[in-house]
């Protein structure tokens, strides 16, 4: 049985890497280590910019299972259709935890499935986290939860979060964990969302 935390794999799945879901990625990192990240399927355009976060292929996840690089065995996929909901036995199971690299679509379209789960030829195994659609950090996050706590009492959420801006309201009709009585959302989201530019701060983090 595997006793090292799992490294998480986010399948990257999106023809860009805007900004908001470049923060989702920064903040998985912070989240989870950057040592036990690794970014796939990533165009060779962000590979500098993604490697401050954690490790980087241009091939797909599908391609290093094919090759057999990465263990078919060893993974398991986080996918929102998936039938089983994700405990901490199976995650003290595997060696790879993969998310999908998706901004959400509300409602779902089940992308994760269509871009990831059914491309996986095997047997693979692949579980829920629950019924809400998690942002991509936010299901970073429970995996960091469930494997430092073993399982989820004590673990809350709130579904939907409502930003005020100068321009009116953003609604993010997602499902974000509770921390200290707030909703966990990506460092530097809420200022994106309400200047539309990325932080001064992380700006320099990126181009230093």
């Amino acid at each position: 049985m595997n006793i090292k935390k799992p490294t998480i794999i986010i399948e990257h799945c999106e023809v860009d890497l805007s900004p908001w879901i470049f923060l989702e990625y920064r903040h998985a990192s912070i989240i989870y280590g950057r040592e036990n990240l690794l970014f796939t399927n990533t165009p060779a355009k962000y590979h500098k910019i993604l490697s401050k976060y954690g490790g980087v292929r241009s091939e797909s996840v599908l391609e290093l299972i094919r090759r057999n690089e990465i263990k078919l065995e060893e993974v398991i996929v986080l996918d929102p259709r998936a039938h089983k909901t994700l405990t901490y036995q199976d995650l003290f199971g595997a060696k790879y935890v993969v998310v999908g690299g998706i901004l959400g679509d509300h409602p779902p379209k089940g992308r994760t499935w269509d871009y990831i789960t059914s491309r996986i030829q095997g047997n693979i195994k692949a579980f829920n986290i629950g019924e809400g659609q998690y942002s991509i950090d936010g299901a970073v996050y429970y995996v960091e939860y469930m494997w430092r706590n073993r399982d989820m009492s004590g673990f809350r959420y709130v579904d939907g979060v409502t930003l005020k801006t100068d321009q009116g309201e953003i609604y993010l009709p997602y499902r974000y964990p509770l921390v200290n009585n707030e909703p966990l959302l990506a460092d530097g989201l809420d200022y994106y969302l309400k200047h539309r530019k990325i932080r001064d701060d992380i700006w320099l983090e990126i181009i230093s």
